[in-house]
């Protein structure tokens, strides 16, 4: 599952769901949109904070050059 299909599906906020798990908001939305690679910090956080629903391959993807 995606973390921003975690976040629509329980209706949380960037800020909220920051609060949860100890990260920013701003933190939240580069993990969320795919802005930068998370910190390990960060990938452990969203993952437990979502009870392992978003995983660390949810959040990293790597695209394969053709």
């Amino acid at each position: 599952m995606t973390l921003k299909d975690y976040l629509a599906q329980n209706n949380l906020s960037l800020k909220v769901f920051g609060d949860l798990c100890g990260l920013s908001a701003p933190t939240v939305l580069r993990a969320r949109d795919g802005i930068n690679i998370p910190s390990r910090r960060t990938l452990q956080a969203i993952v437990t904070a979502t009870d392992g629903m978003v995983t660390i391959q949810d959040l990293i993807s790597v695209e394969a050059d053709e």
